[in-house]
């Protein structure tokens, strides 16, 4: 290179006279290394504007486009010779240098309306990112590495790190773990952002920003890269915005998590607590059978109607486990349901001999069905398990007695049992509790009586698994009315086809009946 510049500085001063091919050679080795030098920045930041938020893109590209201008110009100025001196050109000139200055200016102080300007695209998908973020984040590892990747682009950082109460690091990236640490143990006490230097940097690269979380203080440790500007105001008002809808999802995520633990953790008693508590029931059962028989021997009046007392308090406890366990199985998505066509009028016959014993003596329980079948399609056990639960809750919830109707119609392809009671009754605010898991609603009348909440519940939800739904209408004091409906099955009608006449019959008709059904089909001997 030195050679080259030697080579330049002997060019002949009179223009008339022609340099050697040397130097020619010199000048243009010179001139290109010149250039490629000078480019090379333009073309580096070009590049480095690439997968930058919107602000530091323009910053970015603006500086190249103004370094570009001004390297044109002093291209043209030293090597254009006699075409410098042509008007267009230094028209040109003077154009060039009127764009090149305020892109400078932009690209080092750009105004904050220019700022909303250029980043008024990407806020829309910013802020359907926070809502995602908020809303739709299954758990704080994957909420965190979702706003680790927005945090970067929101300032255009080069590493991040997200940090927990307990210095547990949720996400990092682009950033030592001992550096994360490190910074975020210097966050200011008093809850506001501030700026440090990285280890060997002569100016405050990073920021840390502080999570206010339930359970402590967290931190948003970030880290500007070579391209990245100084966290200015601007930088540090949207960093702390951010952080706010990061400590919400953050609490929200955890809550969510407890919850799911809860949850689980209840399913698994509910689960565990039905299977311990069936085979002790069943021995007892047994038991009681055998005393009512006179196998363990003759019992008097008394002890009869002891052992009627127990079966029936054995009887509601059976209920309560197959509950438990239904409720389990529900949960685990585990409950698995028998398709059949049957008849609701004998799975309400049968659920209303179930729930007889329970009744008192001033209970009037009623079945009232039309004269034909009314067909669904679904579980008997399961079917029955519901109107057992809606006939027992019209008899508990009648202290004083009264009628307890049971009534089967259809409409509309519909088939609907209704519960009547003259209980009571439930207020219109207190009806949307009534189907919660473990919601029991409280009445001064009914307070003696037991349960856990899981009937209605558990006959809401195998009602909907069958296609159907429970419905009800209540008033206090004037008793409550809960409606089962269930898709009805309705048969087709058999048109039967005309015969058509066959001339000439070469074997005789033979006349065969089917077991399903009430029309003769002929077939014809070969």
């Amino acid at each position: 290179m030195a050679t080259a510049i030697a080579l330049v500085m002997t060019l002949p001063s009179d223009p008339q006279q022609r340099p050697t091919a040397l130097q020619s050679a010199a000048t243009t080795l010179l001139v290109v290394v010149w250039s490629a030098c000078v480019i090379e920045p333009i073309v580096r930041f070009w590049m480095a504007s690439r997968h930058r938020p919107a602000v530091q893109r323009a910053r970015l590209r603006a500086i190249a486009g103004g370094y570009g201008a001004i390297v044109l110009i002093l291209l043209v100025a030293g090597f254009g010779g006699a075409a410098a001196t042509n008007p267009s050109v230094q028209w040109l000139f003077e154009g060039v240098a009127i764009v090149a200055l305020p892109l400078l200016y932009v690209s080092f102080a750009a105004p904050r309306w220019l700022r909303r300007l250029w980043r008024q695209r990407e806020e829309d998908e910013y802020r359907n990112a926070v809502h995602d973020l908020v809303l739709f984040s299954p758990d704080r590892p994957t909420l965190a590495r979702r706003a680790a990747e927005w945090g970067l682009r929101l300032v255009g950082a080069d590493g991040i790190a997200i940090v927990d109460a307990n210095g547990e690091i949720l996400a990092l990236r682009g950033l030592p773990r001992e550096v994360a640490h490190r910074l975020a143990a210097q966050g200011d006490p008093k809850g506001r952002p501030r700026l440090l230097a990285t280890q060997g940097s002569s100016r405050e690269d990073a920021i840390v920003v502080p999570l206010p979380l339930d359970l402590g203080t967290g931190a948003i440790v970030i880290v500007s890269g070579p391209y990245t500007p100084f966290f200015g105001t601007d930088e540090v008002s949207r960093l702390r915005g951010y952080a706010a809808n990061l400590t919400a999802a953050l609490d929200r995520a955890r809550v969510t998590e407890r919850l799911a633990a809860l949850e689980k953790t209840k399913t698994q008693f509910l689960n565990l607590a039905s299977h311990e508590l069936r085979s002790p029931l069943g021995v007892i059962n047994g038991y009681l059978s055998m005393l009512e028989q006179g196998s363990l021997g003759k019992l008097d009046e008394a002890g009869l109607r002891a052992v009627d007392v127990l079966k029936a308090k054995t009887a509601e406890l059976n209920v309560l486990v197959a509950q438990m366990l239904d409720s389990a199985r529900l949960e685990d998505g585990r409950l698995a349901l028998k398709r059949d066509r049957i008849d609701l009028r004998d799975v309400a016959g049968d659920a209303m001999q179930v729930v007889r014993p329970l009744a008192g003596p001033n209970h009037v329980l009623t079945l009232e069905t039309p004269p034909v079948p009314v067909t669904v399609l679904g579980d008997a056990d399961r079917i029955k398990t519901i109107i057992s639960n809606l006939l027992e809750n019209a008899i508990k919830y009648s202290p004083n007695g009264g009628r307890v109707l049971c009534i089967v119609s259809t409409a509309d392809a519909v088939a609907i049992l209704r519960v009547v009671d003259d209980g009571v009754g439930i207020a219109r605010e207190e009806v949307p509790r009534l189907f919660n898991r473990f919601e029991r609603i409280e009445h001064r009348d009914t307070s003696q009586v037991g349960g856990t909440g899981l009937g209605l519940y558990l006959s809401r939800e195998l009602a909907r698994q069958h296609g159907g739904d429970i419905h009800v209408e209540s008033r206090p004091h004037s008793g409550s009315t809960f409606a089962l409906t269930l898709p009805l099955v309705v048969t087709a009608p058999i048109v039967s086809e005309p015969i058509q006449s066959e001339p000439e019959p070469a074997a005789p008709r033979l006349h065969v009946v089917g077991s399903e059904a009430d029309t003769d089909s002929e077939s014809r001997l070969a």
